[in-house]
């Protein structure tokens, strides 16, 4: 039985986030300075003082939840972000990507770079793509990291999605 694109989505997603993470992560004990966390950062300097106001932070803190520096809030944010890339993917841009699952994983891949290149490094002040503190190594390892979340998502969920074929026996 095909899974709905939905649960094929949340398979899919879950393998492509986690191998994602797993890249971001593996970056400073390879001695890579790569991108990681611009969109928390960013949102934290927006929302948090609001957060604040509202009592949110003392409330989140009082409850000894983790805070936004931590690794648990980053994994659980990064999950987050990553399960809204990959409902906008199977809702929106599968059917209107062209080629395989592989072609249109790598194709969507752009989208996060993109977005976190060309809106997110420069509002934090690191310029286009981070050039101005990241070294050329860490730009593309950044790159690539993406590039895994799409291209593993397109992979798995292409494959998901495929009717399974009968398998007769030999000579039947």
């Amino acid at each position: 039985m095909t899974p709905t694109p939905l649960r094929a989505g949340l398979l899919a997603g879950t393998v492509a986030i986690t191998v994602n993470t797993l890249a971001l992560k593996l970056a400073q004990p390879l001695g890579i300075v790569a991108e990681s966390g611009g969109l928390l950062r960013l949102g934290s300097r927006y929302a948090g003082p609001i957060a604040n106001g509202l009592g949110i932070t003392y409330a989140w803190a009082k409850a000894g939840l983790p805070g936004p520096a931590t690794l648990p809030f980053w994994l659980a944010f990064h999950y987050a972000t990553g399960f809204g890339m990959v409902w906008l993917f199977v809702a929106v841009l599968h059917a209107r990507l062209p080629g395989s699952g592989l072609v249109k994983g790598s194709l969507f891949s752009l989208l996060p770079w993109l977005i976190n290149g060309l809106l997110v490094l420069p509002a934090l002040g690191q310029g286009v793509i981070g050039w101005r503190v990241l070294p050329p190594s860490g730009i593309a390892y950044f790159a690539v990291a993406n590039w895994l979340f799409g291209a593993v998502l397109g992979i798995l969920y292409e494959k998901q999605q495929r009717p399974k074929e009968l398998i007769s026996p030999v000579g039947s």
